[in-house]
């Protein structure tokens, strides 16, 4: 996942519009479809908004899940993103 800053980057380059969606892919050392999806709005990160679940992911041996059963280092991915999302 981009760093937000990355992602600004990006936005920032594609408002100038100097640069080609290809040109600031090799400027920036993404591909062009990543730039693409941030051009036309499928791609988004809020700003302040952490990539992935808080806390982090644990090292050694994965335990089960309270909420799915499911054995994973914590926390749980799947359920923070059924949390998050609505999803089941």
């Amino acid at each position: 996942m981009l760093p937000p800053a990355v992602v600004d980057e990006i936005r920032r380059l594609l408002a100038e519009g100097r640069l080609s969606q290809r040109q600031i892919a090799r400027r920036i050392g993404v591909s062009r479809g990543t730039v693409a999806a941030i051009a036309s709005g499928r791609r988004r990160i809020p700003a302040g908004e952490a990539s992935g679940p808080p806390g982090g992911y644990a090292r050694g041996k994965p335990v089960r899940c309270p909420g799915c059963g499911a054995r994973v280092h914590m926390p749980c991915l799947a359920c923070w993103l059924r949390e998050r999302y609505g999803r089941r």
